[in-house]
């Protein structure tokens, strides 16, 4: 799909570029050479001299009004395509290298006209008093010739591709109206019975409009309204408003189905310009050849219809583009909302805004409007735009600064400000995020950027902190078998950093010994974080429990009964196993010995024994862990901020 519709673009520019190469001035010559392929022979336009050029200009005014009395006796479209010929030929005869390539169709022949009706009111001279190639001398700095009486003048090219050749100056289009207005009373020396060119001309019209049907509209629709009748206009008017209708109706019936792929949806949103351009194009051809529109209107027509083909084709170069990048995230399957794919669609729309800036630029041109001055003006009004919306370019870049530094992905569970939640898609404005009350929070990028931002996404361990406060009726040594033994389960526990456990007696507290636990888990998901930590807590507690102690309570008791006090025997347990560490040189304080450690390592069952999977014969074994990507819940916001501090083993 993408290529038929670079072959489209390609056939309608190439076709747009044979137009103008074509003379650059006579669209419906190019139209009928087409549709009539066999060429008159005519003779060749001379104009080595003064005496070729107005030789030439009598013999093709002579052949043109032939032309003319053989179309107006037969109006078939071989007299139309003979009689269309002959215009350019005398554009052959004018210097127009400084007439914008899109006004030279037009004012080729309004001057083409304006001399007809100058010759054709005044007497030439004999034609051997005319000067030829001889009498000028090569090294002569300015060879011209004026048309006596006139201001008319024939002047060498001295430069350019038509160097050396005689040519109505430049000046020539300017003063022509001018001094038509002057003899314009005077009688008209023609074969036809005509009084006047410029009021003959705009009148004809191509063999698919009927003659009598002409002939019967009224004077009123028969007057020169921007250089071209009246009827001549409300017609171009009708058919521009059917062809807009057209290419309306065309646009709703291929885009009133929708779709999910963005590749189709641009497929289909390149139909109609597409479809502009073939239409425009048939249009244009049509009024310039059948309608035959001339003068002032003329030019607005062709004006507007290039216009149109250069913005359809800019909207062509943008939606190809678009289709271009789709396609490239499509292809390695990145995700559709992720930070890549809005960067990659930012370069599209970048590329396509310059691509079709430039189109714009070359056409302007070919316009014949001042690109200087239209790079000026969009400088100017650039900057204005850039004023105004300076908080989406803010945005703009704040998406791109994520982009290159990555500081999360859609996916990941990070906190930022106040706030914590899931990313659900980085824009080119904002980033998504879904909270842990399942909100939606929308952030700017420019906002975002500037946050401290922790993503927990990358830790490659995740921190188990706590203090547990145990009972000021302890005994020294049985605190040393509570910390003996909550370093041995770390040790032992295969789901534990071994090499960042830290157990300490840290402080004495209100009314409590409080023991500090900092340890890391080995793992990077969160369900799995607090099935560890919730094992390591019940140890913990069956640990204080045969430890003969308990756990103090953050408060005052007034006890009306008689309290039974500790665990004599267990008490006595726990002293007696302290004083063997001590006798026998194995008291495991400060920490414990490194041959302690290696005889524990992974000793303890993970899983705890009797949990699902761990009993060979169970044939009801979890097929599926929890999701990945679960996230901490809110009441263990705490226990998430614990994991900012630094491992201060």
């Amino acid at each position: 799909m993408v290529g038929a519709v670079i072959c489209i673009i390609a056939t309608a520019v190439y076709a747009q570029g044979n137009i103008q190469r074509l003379g650059g001035e006579d669209t419906a010559t190019a139209t009928a050479q087409h549709f009539l392929p066999t060429t008159p022979l005519f003779q060749p336009v001379r104009t080595d001299s003064p005496r070729e050029t107005i030789g030439t200009f009598v013999r093709l005014t002579r052949e043109f009004e032939d032309a003319l009395l053989a179309y107006q006796e037969d109006q078939s479209r071989a007299n139309a395509r003979q009689l269309k010929l002959l215009g350019p030929r005398f554009h052959h005869l004018f210097d127009l290298s400084s007439v914008p390539t899109v006004s030279r169709r037009r004012i080729g022949r309004e001057t083409f006209t304006f001399l007809l009706d100058i010759i054709g009111r005044i007497d030439l001279p004999p034609i051997e008093s005319i000067p030829d190639i001889n009498a000028f001398d090569d090294d002569e700095t300015l060879a011209t010739w004026r048309i006596p009486h006139t201001p008319i003048r024939i002047v060498r090219i001295e430069e350019g591709p038509r160097e050396g050749e005689f040519l109505f100056s430049a000046r020539t289009v300017t003063v022509a109206p001018t001094f038509y207005r002057q003899v314009q009373n005077l009688p008209l020396h023609s074969s036809l019975e005509i009084e006047s060119w410029s009021r003959t001309l705009p009148q004809l019209h191509g063999p698919m409009i009927p003659s009598g049907l002409v002939s019967v509209l009224p004077d009123s629709l028969k007057r020169i309204w921007f250089d071209t009748p009246i009827w001549k206009v409300l017609l171009v008017a009708i058919l521009g408003a059917l062809a807009t209708l057209l290419l309306v109706l065309w646009h709703r019936v291929f885009n009133v189905r929708a779709s999910e792929n963005r590749i189709i949806v641009r497929c289909r949103h390149a139909l109609t310009p597409v479809a502009i351009i073939v239409v425009v194009m048939t249009l244009r051809s049509f009024v310039a050849f059948e309608v035959n529109v001339v003068g002032t209107f003329a030019q607005s027509v062709f004006f507007a219809a290039t216009l149109v083909i250069y913005l359809a084709v800019v909207w062509i170069f943008w939606l190809v583009v678009l289709m271009l990048f789709e396609w490239i995230i499509s292809s390695p399957k990145i995700p559709d909302e992720s930070l890549d794919a809005n960067l990659l669609r930012l370069c599209a729309r970048v590329i396509g805004f310059v691509g079709g800036a430039w189109i714009l630029v070359y056409g302007a041109q070919d316009l014949g409007l001042s690109v200087f001055g239209l790079l000026a003006g969009l400088g100017v009004g650039g900057l204005a735009v850039a004023l105004a919306i300076r908080p989406t370019l803010e945005n703009l870049i704040g998406g791109a600064i994520l982009f290159m530094d990555r500081p999360v992905r859609v996916g990941d569970f990070c906190s930022f400000g106040a706030h914590a939640g899931t990313i659900e898609s980085i824009g080119l404005r904002s980033t998504q995020v879904r909270a842990l009350n399942r909100t939606l929070i929308s952030v700017p990028n420019a906002t975002f950027v500037d946050m401290e931002i922790i993503n927990w996404a990358k830790c490659d361990r995740m921190l188990i902190l706590a203090t547990i406060g145990l009972r000021y009726e302890t005994e020294p040594d049985q605190l040393r078998y509570v910390l003996a033994m909550l370093r041995e389960m770390f040790h032992a526990h295969p789901k534990i950093d071994r090499t960042t456990v830290r157990v300490r007696f840290a402080e004495y507290g209100a009314s409590s010994l409080d023991v500090e636990i900092r340890v890391y888990a080995l793992t990077r998901e969160w369900n799995e974080f607090y099935a560890i930590r919730e094992d390591v807590f019940l140890r913990v507690n069956e640990i204080v429990g045969n430890s003969g102690t308990g756990f103090a309570f953050p408060s005052q008791t007034l006890y009306w009964g008689r309290d039974d006090g500790l665990d004599k025997e267990r008490s006595s347990e726990a002293m007696r196993q302290v004083k063997s560490w001590r006798k026998s040189g194995q008291l495991p304080f400060p920490q414990l010995a490194a041959s302690r450690i290696e005889q524990l390592a992974d000793t303890l069952d993970y899983p705890p024994r009797g949990s699902p999977g761990t009993d060979p014969s169970d044939a009801a074994v979890t097929e599926a862990a929890e999701s990945l990507s679960a996230e901490p819940q809110l009441e263990d916001t705490d226990s998430a901020k614990q994991q900012t501090e630094p491992d201060r083993r």
